[in-house]
């Protein structure tokens, strides 16, 4: 699972940017938050451009995460494939405000905002998903060194 993961950096992490990104189009949603993500978008590519260089670039043969780093970056990636899907999204009009929640069950202020809930608690554990795994990468560097 270790060289599984390692390798599937390199496809996945720009495939889960552009979930964030725009995925929400799949459920029909869409709106002005394809505009306002574009920098957000561009940060976590830059994010996950740093780890997984760091991955690649560690010690040992054959290339592989350690546990703890693998299960960082799924869990990584876990929560950025739920903050794609339940990111709300607003247009023009009171009508466009939509979200996976909605779009399935019918619309109520209530689904909407659990969806901007459930948004948010997603990148707040991709985030510590994120520095989890960069504090493995280079924990393990410098013990390596050392």
């Amino acid at each position: 699972m270790t060289r599984a993961t390692l390798w599937l950096m390199i496809p996945l992490n720009p495939l889960l940017c552009a979930w964030v990104w725009i995925g929400r189009l799949v459920f029909g949603v869409g709106g002005w938050f394809m505009l306002i993500l574009i920098p957000v978008v561009l940060v976590l590519l830059v994010m996950l451009l740093i780890t997984t260089a760091l991955a690649f670039t560690q010690d040992g043969s054959p290339k592989a995460l350690t546990g703890f780093q693998a299960v960082a970056q799924v869990g990584l990636w876990v929560a950025l494939l739920v903050l794609g899907a339940a990111m709300p999204d607003f247009g023009d009009t009171d009508e466009s405000r939509r979200s996976l929640l909605t779009q399935v069950f019918g619309y109520s202020d209530a689904l909407y905002d659990a969806s901007f809930t459930i948004a948010l608690l997603a990148a707040a554990a991709a985030l510590v998903g994120w520095l989890v795994l960069l504090l493995g990468l280079t924990a393990g560097r410098r013990r390596l060194s050392a």
